[in-house]
């Protein structure tokens, strides 16, 4: 349940107070770079995207022992920006806190004064840049989660090479993973992690020594229109190759703009048997107790290409 415990102060009145010289604690919620760029006058920084929220806005001068009226404002009424800090200070304490209806926008269509050099960083876009860029193998990985009748690891797998192309907003392109370069990350013990990693490049599970790689390819994909920033914008059809086997994979991602090129990160479930790691399958073998491993497989890719 939110906490309401706040007033909304329009754009006129909030004028007045300042014009007044009105004793007000005025917090500007939105980014550090927003802020600079464009902020009402006598705003300070405390932006609640942050997890250090509380000490940016006792650092501003707010303090929830004094009587001095608190007003935040953010992007305009319709993000959760102001609402959400204000909803924060009161669970903290605060008792004279105003929230600045229609937040920036309004403040802007009323023609009041703003401060800052006025040019605003980028908004993220749904839609990511034409291009063609090559995957960035430090910067991109594969995390993996594998469940048993008795136990969860995950590890990580490397990306060593891969390419991402947008042309006429379809997402082309494809990458691979050298399987010895499969780690565990859960097991403190480091001879039960090795006993581990050996097993799933085994030919029990990958038989790495005879499919060294895996491979993915996109052969078709489909732009989700108005997809919220961060939000699943493609779903993709592609080909998996591993274990010498090629299998249809389709997959949920999210594709955005990064400095010099575009990250893509996607988070799927995938069935192993369909690539013959058909080991301690509960669909394949009986009378496994302890020994059960699931068959789905958890990855979460993320790519960055520059």
């Amino acid at each position: 349940m939110q906490d309401t415990n706040y007033t909304r102060i329009a754009s006129q009145e909030l004028k007045q107070w300042l014009d007044e010289g009105r004793p007000v604690v005025l917090l500007d919620v939105l980014p550090p770079e927003v802020h600079a760029a464009r902020r009402l006058p006598g705003a300070r920084t405390a932006c609640v995207f942050q997890m250090d929220f509380p000490e940016l806005a006792a650092a501003a001068g707010a303090d929830p022992k004094a009587e001095t009226p608190v007003v935040v404002y953010g992007e305009d009424g319709q993000t959760r920006d102001a609402p959400a800090a204000a909803a924060k200070l009161v669970r903290m304490g605060f008792s004279r806190v105003y929230m600045l209806a229609g937040g920036m926008a309004d403040w802007l269509r009323q023609g009041l004064p703003v401060e800052g050099h006025g040019a605003l960083p980028e908004d993220h876009k749904a839609l990511p840049p034409e291009g063609s860029w090559t995957v960035v193998p430090a910067e991109s990985s594969v995390v993996w989660t594998g469940r048993s009748a008795t136990a969860r690891h995950t590890g990580t797998l490397a990306v060593d090479q891969g390419a991402i192309r947008v042309v006429g907003g379809k997402v082309g392109g494809g990458f691979s993973m050298p399987l010895d370069s499969l780690a565990d990350d859960d097991l403190a013990d480091p001879g039960l992690r090795a006993l581990l990693v050996r097993h799933l490049l085994s030919d029990d599970f990958l038989f790495a020594a005879r499919h060294p790689r895996a491979e993915f390819t996109v052969v078709q994909s489909e732009f989700l229109d108005g997809a919220a920033p961060g939000a699943t914008n493609y779903h993709v059809r592609g080909e998996l190759l591993l274990r010498g086997r090629i299998e249809p994979l389709a997959l949920p991602l999210s594709l955005a703009p990064v400095d010099g090129g575009v990250s893509l990160k996607a988070h799927f479930d995938l069935d192993r048997t369909r690539w013959g790691l058909d080991y301690g399958s509960g669909r394949l073998f009986r009378r496994l107790g302890r020994h059960l491993i699931h068959d789905m497989v958890s990855l979460d890719v993320t790519l960055v290409a520059r």
